[in-house]
């Protein structure tokens, strides 16, 4: 009889976790090979004859003659010819110079091939879940879950979400913390992120859960520091910090110029200077993807005008368009030449754009200001989907379903998540939703996830 694997010693699962992940990067390598090779065509053909160029070399034909057509091999003989197709020199350093590097065009050809190879694969169910990014607790119930058992494996195995979302709550110490996040990811039967906001300061969930002692210089005291490259600084210390524990994506830095001191994230912004916010921003991006860890910006547009939190009443602004575009579009569009791998749209209800619609519910943010306006071909995540400001407003699956046609790919710690699942396959299965728009939002966060299987990142500025 097969032995129930939570019967295990804890090093016995740890191998099983281990082959497990051995097994899924064997996979991912051999479908990345065939779509290279499927991309390449008829390329290795070629190849093939490059490095077998010494069982009959090619004649040299001078500069500025008329061609010649050689009819028998004599001229080979020639001495300086000889040592021109030694054996050595067709092995290394013709080959070398000869075989062109991909272009990234065609790597996010092979790339798309090798993604499509899993959408085909993936039914309706697997893509729709897919979509969220979610708390523990919101597939568990379990808000303060610590370990990883047989409760939220089986909950992974219904429901294959693209993203979780750790904080205070399911942080004990070090060991606890690792042993976790290890155990997600070998639960998860796709490559899953594993995030955290993480800004620095006091607030961060390190410092409240007590694991972190030592608090990162926050944004706002590097903005008063006049510093930019503390902004790098701070970055490398929040991806080495994370990289501990086998944390993947961060949620932040904040991009939104503080345009009040009582702002909802003034704590949390590089400050009031739109110059000074873009700089900081783009070096704390460099700081954490220099220690490999994929960066969601918050918030598109920003809260710098929003004083009352969305866990109340719903944030509105009266700011225009045009305001938007001349202050907060510089900062994005540095942003996105840096690699912001997810940008996260707010829910402000913007009078003059959106009306009474929260922002990442309006496709006049997310798809023309955002998607088209900047060019962004990233991950566009929702803001929060759990605040009073939107479940006071809106069904949790009417929600998901306008996030969805407004643009978004990834909904984020929706108010149930199980309403906000259905509410998405019920559109799908009713012909609201197209499935080709889904895998259009699948096809993104699949770009991010095997970037490096072919040494590409789609979000990387040209």
């Amino acid at each position: 009889m097969k032995k129930d694997k939570y019967n295990l010693s804890k090093e016995e699962l740890r191998k099983h976790n281990r082959k497990k992940a051995q097994k899924q990067a064997y996979t991912l390598m051999a479908v990345v090979i065939i779509a290279v090779v499927a991309l390449l065509g008829l390329g290795g053909l070629g190849i093939y004859k490059l490095v077998h160029r010494n069982v009959e070399p090619e004649p040299v034909v001078e500069e500025n003659t008329e061609p010649v057509v050689i009819e028998t091999p004599e001229v080979v003989e020639e001495p300086e010819i000889e040592e021109t197709i030694s054996e050595d020199t067709v092995s290394e350093d013709t080959v070398a110079e000869e075989t062109t590097e991909l272009s990234d065009e065609e790597k996010l050809a092979a790339l798309d091939a090798t993604i499509d190879t899993y959408i085909s694969n993936m039914t309706l169910e697997q893509k729709v879940a897919g979509l969220f990014f979610v708390t523990p607790g919101q597939l568990t119930n379990d808000n303060h879950m610590t370990v990883a058992g047989s409760k939220v494996n089986e909950a992974l195995n219904n429901y294959p979400v693209g993203g979780l979302l750790l904080d205070e709550n399911n942080m004990e110490n070090d060991s606890q913390l690792s042993e976790l996040i290890f155990n997600l990811k070998a639960f998860s039967s796709n490559n899953i992120f594993i995030a955290v906001e993480e800004h620095g300061g006091s607030d961060s969930p390190f410092v409240k859960s007590g694991i972190s002692e030592g608090v990162i210089t926050s944004p706002k005291e590097i903005a008063e520091s006049g510093d930019n490259s503390g902004a790098y600084t701070a970055g490398i210390a929040i991806g080495t910090l994370l990289n501990r524990y086998g944390f993947d994506t961060v949620f932040g830095p904040v991009a939104d110029i503080a345009y009040s001191e009582n702002g909802y994230t003034s704590g949390q912004s590089y400050g009031s200077d739109p110059e000074t916010v873009r700089g900081m921003v783009r070096n704390a991006i460099h700081g954490q993807e220099d220690q490999g860890i994929r960066t969601a910006i918050q918030y598109f547009p920003g809260y710098g005008d929003i004083t009352s939190s969305p866990s109340g009443t719903r944030p509105v602004s009266s700011r225009t368009a045009d305001d938007i575009k001349e202050k907060e579009y510089p900062i994005y569009k540095d942003a996105i030449n840096s690699g912001a791998d997810f940008i996260m749209v707010s829910q402000i209800a913007y009078k003059p754009i959106t009306t009474d619609v929260p922002a990442c519910l309006s496709s006049s943010v997310v798809t023309d200001m955002l998607r088209n306006d900047l060019g962004y071909d990233g991950i566009i995540l929702t803001d929060y989907m759990n605040t009073n400001s939107l479940i006071q407003h809106y069904k949790h699956a009417d929600a998901a379903v306008m996030a969805i046609k407004a643009g978004c790919d990834m909904l984020v710690s929706p108010g149930n998540f199980q309403k906000a699942y259905n509410g998405i396959l019920d559109a799908v299965n009713s012909g609201e939703i197209t499935e080709e728009r889904i895998d259009e939002s699948i096809r993104r966060i699949y770009r991010v996830k095997y970037a490096s299987a072919v040494n590409y990142s789609a979000m990387e500025s040209q």
